[in-house]
């Protein structure tokens, strides 16, 4: 074979291989077009693109499929599956999406890729034909934790020109409704775009669901302070049933991608796939609150027994929930009872509602208001999302205004009632210090009356032993006057300053009986105080004028005077004054006496300050030591301020 042969064989040798190469590369893209997603102006106009019909999928029912084998099995047309209607036992598969994406364009373009809201995606590549983990999402994580800050479903892919990358996607969820798988490429734009829009349209729930958690830990707190106060078990049982509904509502609002206060931070209580511990909670406080505020063990005891048989079931499930959730950890199991149990609180509530409308009176009628409205939103709340099958973006469990406005109408109402309750429990508490107090009043009142008897009778005694049995008629005459009065007046509580003012002088006149005008009265009224209208409480002034007489004009030596004085400006302010020894001087002459003590004084403070708390009557009283330039003692003065209502 010649040279130009040899160079001929060469020429078509390798035209031959050309050929082939190419021929195998039309077989391969025509074998592989149903899985494969050419990213050409359709993602330009719309922003998005559904990959779905490219999509292929394989579920792994054992979850144990060793990676570098998934290549090799069966995957089917994802459009030709089925997901299950009622996404239970089926949460323990892995779900396998394979998908080649191809950038034919001359650009780099970087994209966001979702399969959908799910638990956890792990993004695989397969390079050199072997499976390689790249990313993963999972629904648990924060916001700095994130491969796309802005949403926990989205993978950041780059792709470069003219190239074609073959992508294996792991997915595995938590139970509940819908369980979907529409994987979408977007555009960051799109993706931004598509956030504004839907705030537009979902802030009024951010809002309201916000409005409400706040209003309802905000009830909490005010009603467990009460609590603190008062010890009464409703207040209690109410502030936890506040908690419990306010955290079955933040564990809705926290699963937003945007949202994070308590639940985002402890994962193993959010992305239990239902609310069945907040919703047994809710019920179990609400049952117990109604019961023990309405006091059903006494008005109805057939219906309390039906409510603590309702509460021990409640509580069963409730543990048996949280059995199945932390230590079986079988999410299905408490998904089921969540399904089971959203048939039978409405027929729970309803029970309450009907038991509650057998009480009777106003505390009863706000219940009965309240729990109406709670009822009728949560109906609300469950037909919306029956009925919508609008997905939202902001709030990935479907919101509902009218069950926003029934809790809080609920609360409202049920504010009022614990109001009502409060004021009746504290009108009687008031009603009962009230007669205690004035019980003691009473007694004091009695315990003032022998001690200025005992020392009238002492005068009487006196005029007797020294045969001025003239004197003696006279002051009894004038004592029986006085005792007459002291007797009426001592029934009352509280009397016109007229008729205390009569007393007090008679008694005045009494002691300078006694004491043979040993000293000078004078009597200052000033003519513009209407007496008959001012009430203060009896025999006020008395133990104060016995003290200047006794104890500060009769051991003095000299001109001995008394005055009493009474004007008026903002308040009665009522002048006892004398030009006696002084309190001091007085104290160091009852040293001797070791058995003495001032009996009319202490029990005129003792009615002060009971008054002050039965009669809201505030009467300041000072005593004042009065004193000359050179400090020299002048006596003493007693200012009774008496307020005017």
């Amino acid at each position: 074979m010649n040279k130009r042969e040899i160079i001929l064989n060469l020429i078509s040798n390798r035209l031959l291989l050309k050929i082939m190469f190419y021929a195998f590369f039309i077989f391969l893209n025509t074998y592989s077009a149903s899985a494969q997603v050419k990213l050409y102006s359709t993602l330009e106009k719309k922003g998005f693109l559904d990959c779905s019909n490219n999509t292929m999928l394989w579920v792994d029912s054992t979850a144990k499929a060793p990676i570098q084998h998934i290549p090799q099995k069966k995957f089917v047309d994802l459009e030709k599956v089925k997901p299950p209607k009622n996404f239970l036992s089926e949460y323990r598969y892995d779900y396998w999406l394979k998908i080649t994406i191809e950038n034919p364009t001359i650009d780099t373009l970087d994209l966001l890729f979702t399969t959908g809201v799910h638990q956890s995606s792990t993004l695989f590549q397969s390079i050199n034909n072997h499976i390689v983990a790249i990313a993963q999402t999972q629904e648990k994580r924060l916001t700095d934790q994130r491969l796309f800050r802005a949403d926990d479903q989205y993978f950041p892919i780059r792709f470069f020109p003219k190239t074609q990358r073959l992508f294996f996607i792991k997915v595995n969820d938590y139970p509940k409704e819908k369980f979907i798988l529409k994987p979408l490429l977007v555009s960051r734009f799109w993706q931004n775009h598509h956030q504004v829009r839907a705030f537009y349209e979902e802030y009024i729930y951010i809002i309201a669901y916000g409005f409400l958690i706040a209003v309802l830990f905000f009830v909490a707190f005010f009603v467990l302070m009460f609590y603190v106060l008062d010890r009464q078990k409703y207040y209690l049982f109410y502030g936890f049933y506040t908690i419990s509904i306010a955290l079955f509502n933040l564990w809705e609002y926290e699963h937003s991608p945007y949202f994070h206060f308590i639940f985002s931070y402890l994962p193993f209580l959010k992305f239990t796939g239902n609310s069945n511990i907040y919703a047994f909670l809710t019920h179990i406080f609400y049952f117990l609150f109604i019961f023990e505020f309405l006091g059903l063990n006494q008005t109805f005891p057939r219906i309390a027994k039906i409510f603590q048989w309702v509460i021990v079931f409640l509580t069963i499930t409730l543990f048996a929930d949280i059995i199945i959730l932390f230590i079986i950890k079988r999410l299905d199991w408490s998904m089921w009872l969540y399904e089971l149990f959203q048939n039978i609180f409405p027929i729970l509530n309803i029970f309450l509602l009907v038991m509650i409308f057998r009480a009777k009176g106003r505390v009863a009628r706000n219940i009965q208001i309240g729990s109406s409205f709670l009822m009728l939103g949560g109906l609300a709340g469950f037909l919306t999302h029956w009925f919508n099958n609008t997905p939202f973006v902001l709030l990935r469990i479907d919101p509902s205004i009218l069950f926003v406005f029934g809790t809080l109408l609920e609360v409202f109402f049920f504010s009022i009632a614990i109001g009502i309750r409060s004021y009746q429990v504290q009108k009687e508490k008031n009603s009962l210090f009230k007669a205690v107090k004035e019980s003691e009043l009473r007694t004091l009142r009695s315990q003032i009356n022998p001690h200025f008897v005992f020392n009238s009778l002492n005068s009487i005694k006196s005029y007797i032993l020294t045969h001025r049995s003239v004197e003696a008629a006279e002051y009894l005459t004038d004592f029986s006057t006085l005792m007459r009065s002291i007797l009426q007046n001592s029934k009352e509580q509280l009397i016109s300053l007229r008729d205390e003012l009569e007393t007090t002088l008679l008694y005045i006149r009494l002691e300078q009986l006694r004491f043979e005008d040993n000293f000078e009265f004078i009597y200052d009224l000033d003519v513009n105080i209407r007496t008959n209208e001012i009430l203060i409480p009896p025999m006020l002034l008395q133990p104060y004028i016995e003290n200047a007489i006794k104890h500060g004009l009769m051991n003095k030596e000299g001109t001995k005077r008394l005055i009493l004085k009474i004007e008026q400006s903002q308040k009665i302010i009522i002048r006892i004054e004398d030009n006696g020894i002084g309190r001091e001087q007085s104290s160091l002459l009852r040293v001797n006496t070791p058995k003495y003590q001032s009996m009319g004084m202490h029990i005129n403070n003792e009615r002060i300050h009971l008054l002050s708390q039965t009669n809201d009557l505030h009467i300041e009283i000072e005593i004042i030591d009065k004193k000359s330039a050179t400090g020299k003692t002048e006596g003493t003065c007693v200012v009774i301020q008496i307020p005017i209502e």
